[in-house]
């Protein structure tokens, strides 16, 4: 009896020396991913395979001056971190908000190595999430430029509150041939 209680209490008192943000590290889940609970009521991050329609808004914190939007059938098709460098796959973070909340300009940050021939290391733009529905954001490699392997990030902050980061490491295509072909008969427009 006494052993429990010492147990409860030392397991108290060091809970409640962690930061809500370091209660929040899921290293047993997947390394480098920190996400608000407070917040967000689900998370997913993974592999995209671009599928639907495709349309342009503008962006101008980004190095093209816009982003491809694409229909809501987007999803994560695979739950990874190692993502293939192969145009035409995609990966990001999709989260869910608990009924009646709404997150307005929502900021997208994608951090990645140098493009190639520039010193362009992160793209931004704004989103809203939405309640009882799927709010995915991701990168798809589709121009050369963007062909860089190495650590990826993408995080999403609202009014100056970190929600969700994500770290990716996309690799050569030979070193995970099981997802490099994982998008072949998905849509390219």
């Amino acid at each position: 009896m006494i052993q429990t209680t010492l147990k409860a209490i030392l397991s108290v008192g060091l809970l409640s020396l962690m930061t809500p943000l370091q209660a929040q590290h899921l290293d047993s889940v997947a390394p480098d991913l920190i996400f608000d609970e407070r917040i967000l009521s689900k998370i997913n991050y993974g592999l995209v395979c671009p599928s639907g329609t495709a349309k342009k808004l503008p962006a101008p914190d980004t190095h093209l001056g816009f982003i491809t939007q694409r229909d809501q059938s987007q999803r994560i098709e695979h739950t990874t971190q190692i993502i293939p460098l192969s145009r035409g796959v995609g990966f990001g973070v999709d989260v869910q908000l608990p009924d009646g909340i709404s997150l307005r300009g929502v900021e997208i940050s994608v951090f990645h190595p140098p493009y190639v021939g520039t010193d362009v290391t992160e793209e931004r733009w704004r989103s809203d999430f939405l309640p009882r529905a799927s709010n995915l954001n991701f990168f798809l490699f589709e121009f050369p430029f963007e062909m860089v392997a190495g650590k990826w990030s993408i995080q999403a902050s609202h009014q100056g509150t970190l929600l969700y980061s994500a770290t990716f490491q996309v690799v050569a295509p030979s070193r995970i041939p099981n997802l490099s072909s994982y998008c072949s008969g998905a849509l390219l427009s």
